[in-house]
């Protein structure tokens, strides 16, 4: 970078639009023939317009100045940008107010396993290569560059010039501040700044906020909540197993071709257990299922989930003593407000109210967590009655670091699949399919511990996972723009319901009712008005009609999931 003299250097110009366009040039809309250009153009122009601005301003200053302000900016704007490719090559994401969120709520140990997994691998080696390639074009050309006047000298160029700096600067009436106001503002006005990322981020910022107001909301409900609530079942323990990134499509239970569940399996053949075949997650995100399936309020009511108490205060209200064990998020974890994919009942004035016990540390593995639960199981459990929520690791990436040595029954040479996959990809569904291996140990484990009990246990995942299935894609992506075969295998969940044989024999028709409902249609956020059913609790907010296992269940025709898309 030269000398100034109230001139900007346009490689450097140049440089911010590169460094702002290329991320844009992933996430690019092609439904139709004139998406990519259109949105291409405008983008160019609406950075050119803005580095212009911002080098104009920089250029007032000194050459030292100058050079140091251009370096600390560069900087910021190309760690939005690596970041930015990085998550769209990795994982079809971009940055908004869930990325921003998952970043918030990510512990030291999901950090470590995400940075040795994702950064440190070839891919990411490829994407710095180019910025180094960039900067390194921009130094050898900067002290090359002719420097241009800030603004053009001639009269058509600086009438063009005006006129297209008035048009990109009014695109500031889009950066409103209500989320709605600015979708509905852009839709009538047809600007192309929706194809923009900048105001894609500016949206999620004003989203984030909103998931505050609803955390606070939520703590109103729980605390203005005054009905009185029964309950007919007087002795049943509940136990509600929540799995994680299950795809049932991996897993025997279901169509999968591997041996992943033989515990459960048998299970299911003895007939204690109950196999759901069409039950699918409302989002392929943890924090939203969690607040969509523990809130009465399903996706598409009027009100949102926080509008409801959750159901674990209502089952408390009618004597339920409700345990949460979680091996993702507990202890340091559990004191952060907005932390990880429970971190929305952490905020003041909710966690108190639904739960009477959690864990305090996490563990390497998920049968440790039960462990401990087991050896403090008398301090934790009432005499009868217990609601039991175990929150597991289960399938998380990475996949290798969720089940023990002994576990590792596949080998990267027992994968059979139509896509030309590496031997490492072969070895990452290797370790998936060893994860769900041990989750079926652990989800067995758990069941026998309450099988001498009159007790129910439920089990599901708060959704799938994408593990090479149709595409060479792993993990999980932006449903609201992906490919819709993807809804599939992020979204479609095992749904299992075990009786114990004490709690058989004490309620046949309950038995009765889920044995006839396993073929029947069902989305997860619809998971309280189940329990309310199955336990027999009488509020106002429990629904017949959405209890998948009662007589009067309408199944819906289309599934509307939280990204406003349909599943059928």
């Amino acid at each position: 970078m030269t000398n100034t003299s109230k001139k900007i250097n346009p490689v450097v110009c140049a440089t911010y639009v590169v460094l702002l366009m290329m991320p844009e040039m992933f996430m690019l809309n092609t439904h139709t023939w004139w998406d990519a250009p259109v949105a291409t153009l405008f983008n160019i122009l609406y950075y050119g317009v803005f580095s212009w601005a911002l080098c104009a301003l920089v250029s007032l200053t000194g050459p030292k100045t100058e050079r140091t302000i251009h370096t600390i900016l560069q900087s910021v704007v190309a760690a939005y940008s690596i970041s930015n490719v990085f998550m769209l090559i990795m994982f079809n994401r971009h940055w908004d107010a869930y990325s921003w969120q998952f970043l918030c709520e990510t512990n030291g140990r999901e950090s470590s396993e995400f940075i040795s997994s994702y950064i440190l691998s070839l891919p990411t080696l490829g994407i710095l290569s180019v910025y180094i390639l960039l900067f390194a074009a921009e130094i050898w050309l900067g002290r090359r560059a002719m420097r241009w006047r800030i603004f053009p000298s001639q009269r058509i160029p600086a009438v063009a010039f005006t006129v297209l700096c008035i048009v990109m600067i009014g695109q500031t009436v889009f950066f409103g501040p209500d989320v709605e106001a600015n979708y509905d503002r852009v839709a009538r006005f047809k600007s192309p700044i929706k194809r923009n990322a900048m105001w894609n981020i500016w949206q999620s910022t004003l989203t984030y906020m909103g998931f505050r107001d609803e955390f606070s909301r939520c703590a109103c409900s729980l605390q203005e909540y005054k009905e009185k609530v029964t309950c007919s079942e007087k002795e049943a323990d509940f136990v509600l197993i929540v799995g994680e990134s299950f795809n049932r499509h991996m897993s025997n239970l279901y169509d999968g071709t591997y041996d992943t569940n033989p515990r459960l399996k048998a299970r299911a053949n003895q007939g204690g257990l109950f196999v759901f075949n069409d039950v699918v997650a409302s989002d392929n995100g943890t924090t939203q299922n969690f607040k969509q399936f523990l809130s009465p309020v399903a996706v598409g009511d009027s009100s949102s989930w926080c509008d409801a108490p959750l159901f674990p205060f209502i089952l408390r209200r009618c004597g339920y003593n409700v345990v949460f064990y979680s091996n993702q998020y507990a202890g340091m974890e559990m004191d952060k407000e907005f932390n990880a994919s429970m971190g929305f009942f952490n905020a003041p004035g909710i966690g108190p109210y639904i739960f009477d016990h959690h864990n305090t540390r996490t563990f390497d593995y998920d049968m440790q967590l039960i462990d401990n639960y087991c050896k403090n199981r008398n301090n934790i459990e009432a005499v009868r009655r217990n609601f039991i929520i175990f929150h597991l690791y289960g399938q998380h990436a990475a996949y290798g670091e969720r089940h023990p040595a002994e576990f590792a029954k596949f080998k990267p040479c027992d994968i059979k699949n139509r896509l030309p996959l590496s031997k490492e990809q072969r070895g990452v569904v290797a370790d998936y399919l060893n994860a769900t291996l041990y989750n079926d140990f652990v989800v067995d484990s758990i069941i026998s511990m309450f099988s001498n009990r009159n007790a129910i246990v439920m089990y599901f995942s708060d959704h799938g996972e994408e593990v090479y299935n149709y595409r060479l894609q792993q993990g999980r992506t932006d449903l609201k723009t992906d490919d819709t075969r993807a809804i599939r295998y992020q979204l479609d969940i095992p749904f299992l319901i075990y009786v114990s044989p004490l709690y058989a024999a004490r309620h046949p028709q309950e038995v009765e009712r889920i044995r006839k409902s396993v073929n029947r249609p069902f989305m997860t956020d619809n998971l309280p008005q189940v329990i309310f059913d199955l336990l027999g609790v009488h509020t106002r907010y429990y629904k017949p009609s959405r209890s998948v296992i009662n007589e009067k269940y309408h199944p819906q025709k289309q599934r509307k999931l939280q990204v406003g898309k349909l599943y059928d």
